[in-house]
């Protein structure tokens, strides 16, 4: 299956939607994990230890079948649909390291 970089970028002023939205968000994340198709997501905070000064976005490292299953299911993000993201990029990634 196809690896994709998918950078999300927040718009200004949503960190308290961020926030409130958070465990939507990462259900949909765990789900993707427990399926062993999350290689790695995070976020961007603006000050690691203070996340009232907001986020920049998130990158997540994801499988999927196809482009067009992932736009689906990016369709349905949680933090999209509230307003939090204004941008997301999505690139085809060539996993190297860590094998296996």
């Amino acid at each position: 299956m196809p690896f994709f970089v998918v950078t999300c970028t927040d718009n200004e002023g949503t960190v308290e939607k961020r926030l409130a939205v958070r465990p939507q968000h990462l259900e949909r994340l765990q789900k993707l994990n427990d399926e062993g198709r999350l290689v790695a997501a995070g976020a961007m905070p603006k000050d690691p230890g203070n996340p009232q000064a907001g986020f920049y976005g998130s990158t997540i490292i994801v499988d999927f079948d196809s482009r067009e299953a992932l736009d689906d299911w990016l369709q349905e993000e949680p933090f999209l649909k509230a307003g939090v993201y204004g941008h997301i990029d999505v690139k085809p990634f060539n996993k190297a390291f860590p094998q296996g």
